[in-house]
């Protein structure tokens, strides 16, 4: 991915704090991604419509602390579901590559 440092520091530090949309949920039912969503606090509207999701929950619907699709190889941080990550992790800046040191 252009532009990343692979630190970690999104999906360590700040992947259990954003937002599934509805056609990422969307995308993982239709795949069958049942570990990706087991992860992920849905949310319905008033319809009982999918209206997007939490993401990154434990079994118990508490936040998780972390990514739990990232990890770690010699250094260097990897997203375990890249080919279908979240929109919001695809659209990701990473700050640190552009810091200036």
């Amino acid at each position: 991915m252009p532009g990343c440092t692979q630190c970690g520091s999104c999906c360590l530090k700040h992947g259990m704090k954003l937002e599934a949309t509805p056609l990422d949920i969307a995308r993982w039912i239709f795949d069958g991604r049942q570990d990706i969503l087991s992860r992920v606090g849905i949310d319905h509207d008033e319809k009982g419509e999918v209206s997007g999701g939490r993401l990154w929950v434990n079994e118990d619907g508490s936040p998780a602390s972390a990514c739990p699709f990232v990890f770690e190889k010699e250094g260097k941080y990897y997203c375990g579901i890249h080919e279908i990550k979240p929109e919001v992790c695809g659209a990701h800046i990473c700050i640190n590559y552009y810091d200036d040191p």
